[in-house]
């Protein structure tokens, strides 16, 4: 997750070559085994030269670090390269930020936030007169999470198998201790705790200590005896723990940057906060090793293996049968759904799509069951609705009623008559809005709602305020099977880009006949209601949001 750059490490986007970005141009060179950028702006008449030092992110986005002339603390290089797209694009338009949001250099950065979970057993160290400017001493074990951060310091291991020292160690003559840990030998709370250590919400208790020599924590502890983090969770039982209100006093923090209003995680890389508040994990013997691993030696399987490290067989149902096996029998009578279906996977309706993060959403680790009810309550789209992108609340209100005996709760009139993605797209907030253009690139989701209708939204996608949801929005339209092309660029002048998108949104207004449709704004001639649809884009909540990934 962090790497020094060297010829071994530097990815071939930085080898040589340039590319123009929000106006700006970026020439990369290499000098030998040294790697430098040159940022050109014309319209400024401005022209810098960076040193390539450092590298942060692994298989989604590369972010850079350039030498800032200060010892030990980098500055970031303000263009982030995507490896998907491979393309580079603005780090401001790589989260989901409020617009005019900008970043800068960020001198120490690095030091202060990326290094305690990008790299192993890390000490800041700040400089003794405290000031940032005078540089850090920032030291770690290793660049990158390696073995020690799940086994523990090492030295003593190494040193005790070691040849010379086996026998010295075996009758007992030497003061060695072997400390490694193995994390399956550990109760399950100890297990995910060794995640908990970078992939949760929470705070240091001590800043000053946290800030000099990291976290405390050591593999085979409880986070909860550490002396310098403190864990925040804000689900209904915990909504007066003074952990929290600390936590939003220190911070500022806006809660709903990184909780739901049911205390469920909004943003990626906090799997942990969201696993602890599942009935699995609090009445069962789960743990993120029930269905992740670290190691995986068949290297036939390690390039789906690294994207998110699940076991051999846990992307099926079986990630859930392992404890479940009950339901294995019901098939569709449990599901409703064709047990080779989508719809039949566990997955899909008790670990959704609700989590926003790196330009895309990914599966909650709350598990959780489809409740039309926790939509009012949260505004989090039902799982239901996230597959089904074309149905009602009410409809899934009805189903849920008649298939599992839920209540059904009084809904708008709206909610009953309109698809929810098609609200929440159009009136709801930035999250809302980014799940459900992401849910309309996803192929469960148009094999279950079909896709003539979803270039008009996803249209509306790209006019967004946000460039996070302008660019998910495109990415989307392009993998349409039947749509425009269109000369579109989600971080071209405002002006630019929303009269090409205007001009094509009239355009599809004009000449495209659809099936009718009122719940996706189809009328009965087949044609948009444009009077519906700008209605509901007035009413849209433009509340401002920076979601803590």
């Amino acid at each position: 997750m962090t790497q020094p750059i060297d010829p071994s490490t530097a990815p071939k986007a930085i080898e040589a070559g340039q590319t123009m970005v929000a106006g700006k141009t970026y020439r990369f060179r290499r000098d030998g085994d040294q790697f430098f950028v040159t940022e050109e702006d014309a319209s400024a008449g401005t022209r810098r030269g960076f040193r390539l030092v450092m590298m942060t992110g692994s298989h989604h986005m590369h972010v850079f670090w350039y030498d800032s002339g200060v010892e030990k603390s980098p500055s970031m290089l303000p263009i982030v390269y995507l490896l998907d797209q491979q393309r580079w694009i603005p780090r401001g338009s790589a989260f989901l930020r409020t617009p005019g949001n900008t970043y800068e250099a960020e001198q120490g950065r690095w030091n202060s936030t990326c290094c305690l979970c990008h790299s192993t057993h890390p000490r800041p160290h700040v400089s003794a007169d405290r000031s940032f400017a005078n540089g850090w001493q920032t030291e770690v074990s290793e660049f990158g999470i390696s073995c020690e951060a799940c086994h523990g310091p090492g030295q003593g291991h190494v040193l005790i198998h070691q040849a010379s020292n086996k026998q010295a160690a075996a009758t007992g003559s030497t003061q060695l201790r072997d400390r490694i840990v193995d994390p399956m030998d550990l109760d399950s709370d100890l297990q995910s705790e060794m995640c908990a250590r970078c992939h949760s919400v929470g705070f240091a208790k001590n800043e000053r200590e946290y800030m000099r020599r990291g976290l405390d924590y050591r593999p085979g502890q409880s986070i909860e005896d550490s002396r310098r983090y403190q864990i925040v969770r804000a689900s209904p039982g915990h909504v007066n723990d003074p952990a929290l209100a600390h936590w939003l006093q220190v911070t500022g923090a806006d809660p709903s940057n990184s909780f739901w209003p049911d205390g469920q995680m909004r943003g990626t890389g906090r799997a942990y906060s969201g696993m602890i508040e599942s009935p699995c994990f609090k009445s069962g013997d789960m743990t993120c090793l029930s269905c992740h691993t670290m190691h995986q030696q068949d290297r036939s399987l390690q390039e789906e293996w690294r994207d998110d490290q699940l076991r051999p067989g846990m992307r099926g149902d079986q990630a859930c049968l392992q404890c479940h096996q009950e339901y294995e029998q019901l098939g569709s009578k449990h599901t409703h759904h064709p047990v080779e279906s989508t719809g039949s996977r566990c997955v899909n309706c008790h670990m959704p799509h609700t989590v926003y993060g790196l330009l895309k959403t990914v599966r909650s680790h709350t598990i959780s069951s489809p409740s039309v009810q926790t939509v009012i309550d949260t505004t989090r789209p039902s799982a239901c609705n996230l597959c089904h992108l074309d149905q009602t609340l009410q409809e899934t209100s009805r189903h849920l009623a008649e298939w599992y005996g839920h209540q059904q709760p009084q809904l708008t009139d709206e909610e009953k008559t309109i698809a929810l993605s098609v609200l929440q797209l159009l009136k709801g907030d930035a999250p809302q809005r980014a799940i459900q253009v992401a849910a309309m690139e996803r192929t469960e989701a148009r094999d279950a709602s079909g896709t003539e209708w979803l270039e008009l939204y996803l249209l509306v996608g790209m006019l967004d305020r946000y460039d996070a949801i302008r660019f998910i929005a495109e990415r989307a339209y392009k993998s349409l099977p039947d749509s425009k092309p269109i000369e579109f660029d989600f971080v071209a002048p405002p002006s630019v880009r929303s009269q090409i998108i205007t001009e094509r949104l009239d355009e599809y207004c004009e000449e495209a006949i659809l099936t009718r449709d009122a719940r996706v704004l189809v009328d009965k001639q087949g044609k948009v209601d444009r009077e519906w649809l700008h209605r509901l884009l007035e009413d849209r909540n433009e509340r401002p949001v920076n979601i803590q990934e």
